[in-house]
Parts: C-alpha cells; sequence; structure tokens
C-alpha cells in the first residue's frame, strides 16, 4: 500500500496522500488512495465494510498465516465441506481475534512485522472485530475458497488461522482479494498501471 502511494505522489507530484486500509504485500484489489484535502475523509471510507474473496490452503501454519512464512506446524487433516460448513458461521457477528505477528500492529512502539523479522519472540492481544458474513464457495484438493464481509481493522490471516484451527488442523492464506471498500467497488476503480500511465 506504502509503495502504491508512493508511485502516485512521485507521478504526479502530489504534496498530500493517503490510502484507507493497507493492503497485504501479496493481496490484490481495491485501495481507496486520497489526496490533497480529501486526506481528511480517510477515517470515514476506513470505517466502512469491506468485502474479501481469499483461498485457504489445509494443512500447514505459517509464521505470517499468509505463504511468505515459513512453516510453523503441519497437519495432514484436510476438512470436507460439510466439517466446514458446520463452523464457519460461529465467526459471524463480533469476535475476538488476534492479529498476525507479521502485521502493522505496534508493541512498545515497535512494528510488530519488525520484530518478526527479528526473530524475536512476542504475542498480540486480541482484539474486537465485525465479520458481517462470510460464505464457503468451493473446496478443490487441500484448498478451500471464501467470500467475506467485515468491518475495520479486520485480519482475514487471523479468520483463515482460526478457521483450521476450529477444524482442528492448520492453514493459511494464499490468496486474498479485496473487491469492496464502503462504496468503492472494483467497477468504479482504476488499475495501478492505467492510472500512472
Amino acid at each position: 500500500s506504502f509503495s502504491t502511494i508512493y508511485k502516485i505522489k512521485k507521478k504526479f507530484n502530489i504534496k498530500k496522500i493517503g490510502h484507507a486500509g493497507t493492503l497485504d504485500p501479496n493481496a490484490e484489489g481495491i485501495l481507496p488512495i486520497a489526496i490533497n484535502k480529501t486526506t481528511k475523509l480517510i477515517p470515514f471510507v476506513s470505517a466502512k465494510s469491506k468485502k474479501y474473496n481469499f483461498k485457504l490452503k489445509w494443512g500447514e501454519q505459517t509464521s505470517t498465516d499468509d505463504s511468505e512464512g515459513e512453516i510453523l506446524n503441519a497437519s495432514n487433516k484436510i476438512p470436507n465441506e460439510d466439517e466446514i460448513n458446520k463452523i464457519i458461521n460461529l465467526f459471524l457477528g463480533y469476535i475476538d481475534q488476534v492479529p498476525p505477528k507479521a502485521s502493522a500492529i505496534k508493541v512498545n512502539g515497535k512494528r510488530a512485522y519488525a520484530i518478526l523479522r527479528e526473530k524475536k519472540n512476542f504475542s498480540l492481544k486480541s482484539k474486537k472485530v465485525f465479520l458481517k458474513s462470510i460464505t464457503h464457495l468451493n473446496s478443490y484438493n487441500n484448498t478451500s475458497n471464501f467470500s467475506i464481509e467485515c468491518g475495520k481493522g479486520f485480519y482475514v490471516r487471523s479468520l483463515a488461522r482460526d478457521i483450521a484451527h476450529k477444524l482442528m488442523t492448520y492453514g493459511h492464506v494464499i490468496e486474498l482479494k479485496r473487491t469492496k471498500v464502503g462504496n468503492f467497488t472494483e467497477k468504479s476503480t482504476i488499475l495501478l498501471d492505467d492510472l500512472l500511465k
């Protein structure tokens, strides 16, 4: 998200620029960008609900809860569609969620991902987040696809990890796409490459 802003700022020589809601480096999708006076509106956009599609790979937990990290735990258990559908609604509403260690959350003034890179041991406190809806789209081999709508500060990687734990196995996100932020949808967005052209 930061490199996106940097590219736009440099190209158009914009003084003030910001974004509404960080996207993971290996994620894709909608990133609302605000320039100059409109940066004051970011908190209002960030507070809106967001929609994501993600693919969960079963059987492996990683240090980052996505495919970037090192494998911490492994299991041969791959849940079937019935098992998945039975438990996913338990995550609806307000839930306590522990953010991934590879996140921008501050621990004693330092970003969690920076501490993780230093190979130091630390833990993060859970926080209240909101999951409005979750749909299990399909499963294939050792992966499953989901679609969710969630509130501010929600970590899809944490949800994937927690769903797998609930099913007595491990899991991490291998694909993540944000399809909606408030009123911003794919129809109303422009590709970064096209914008820079």
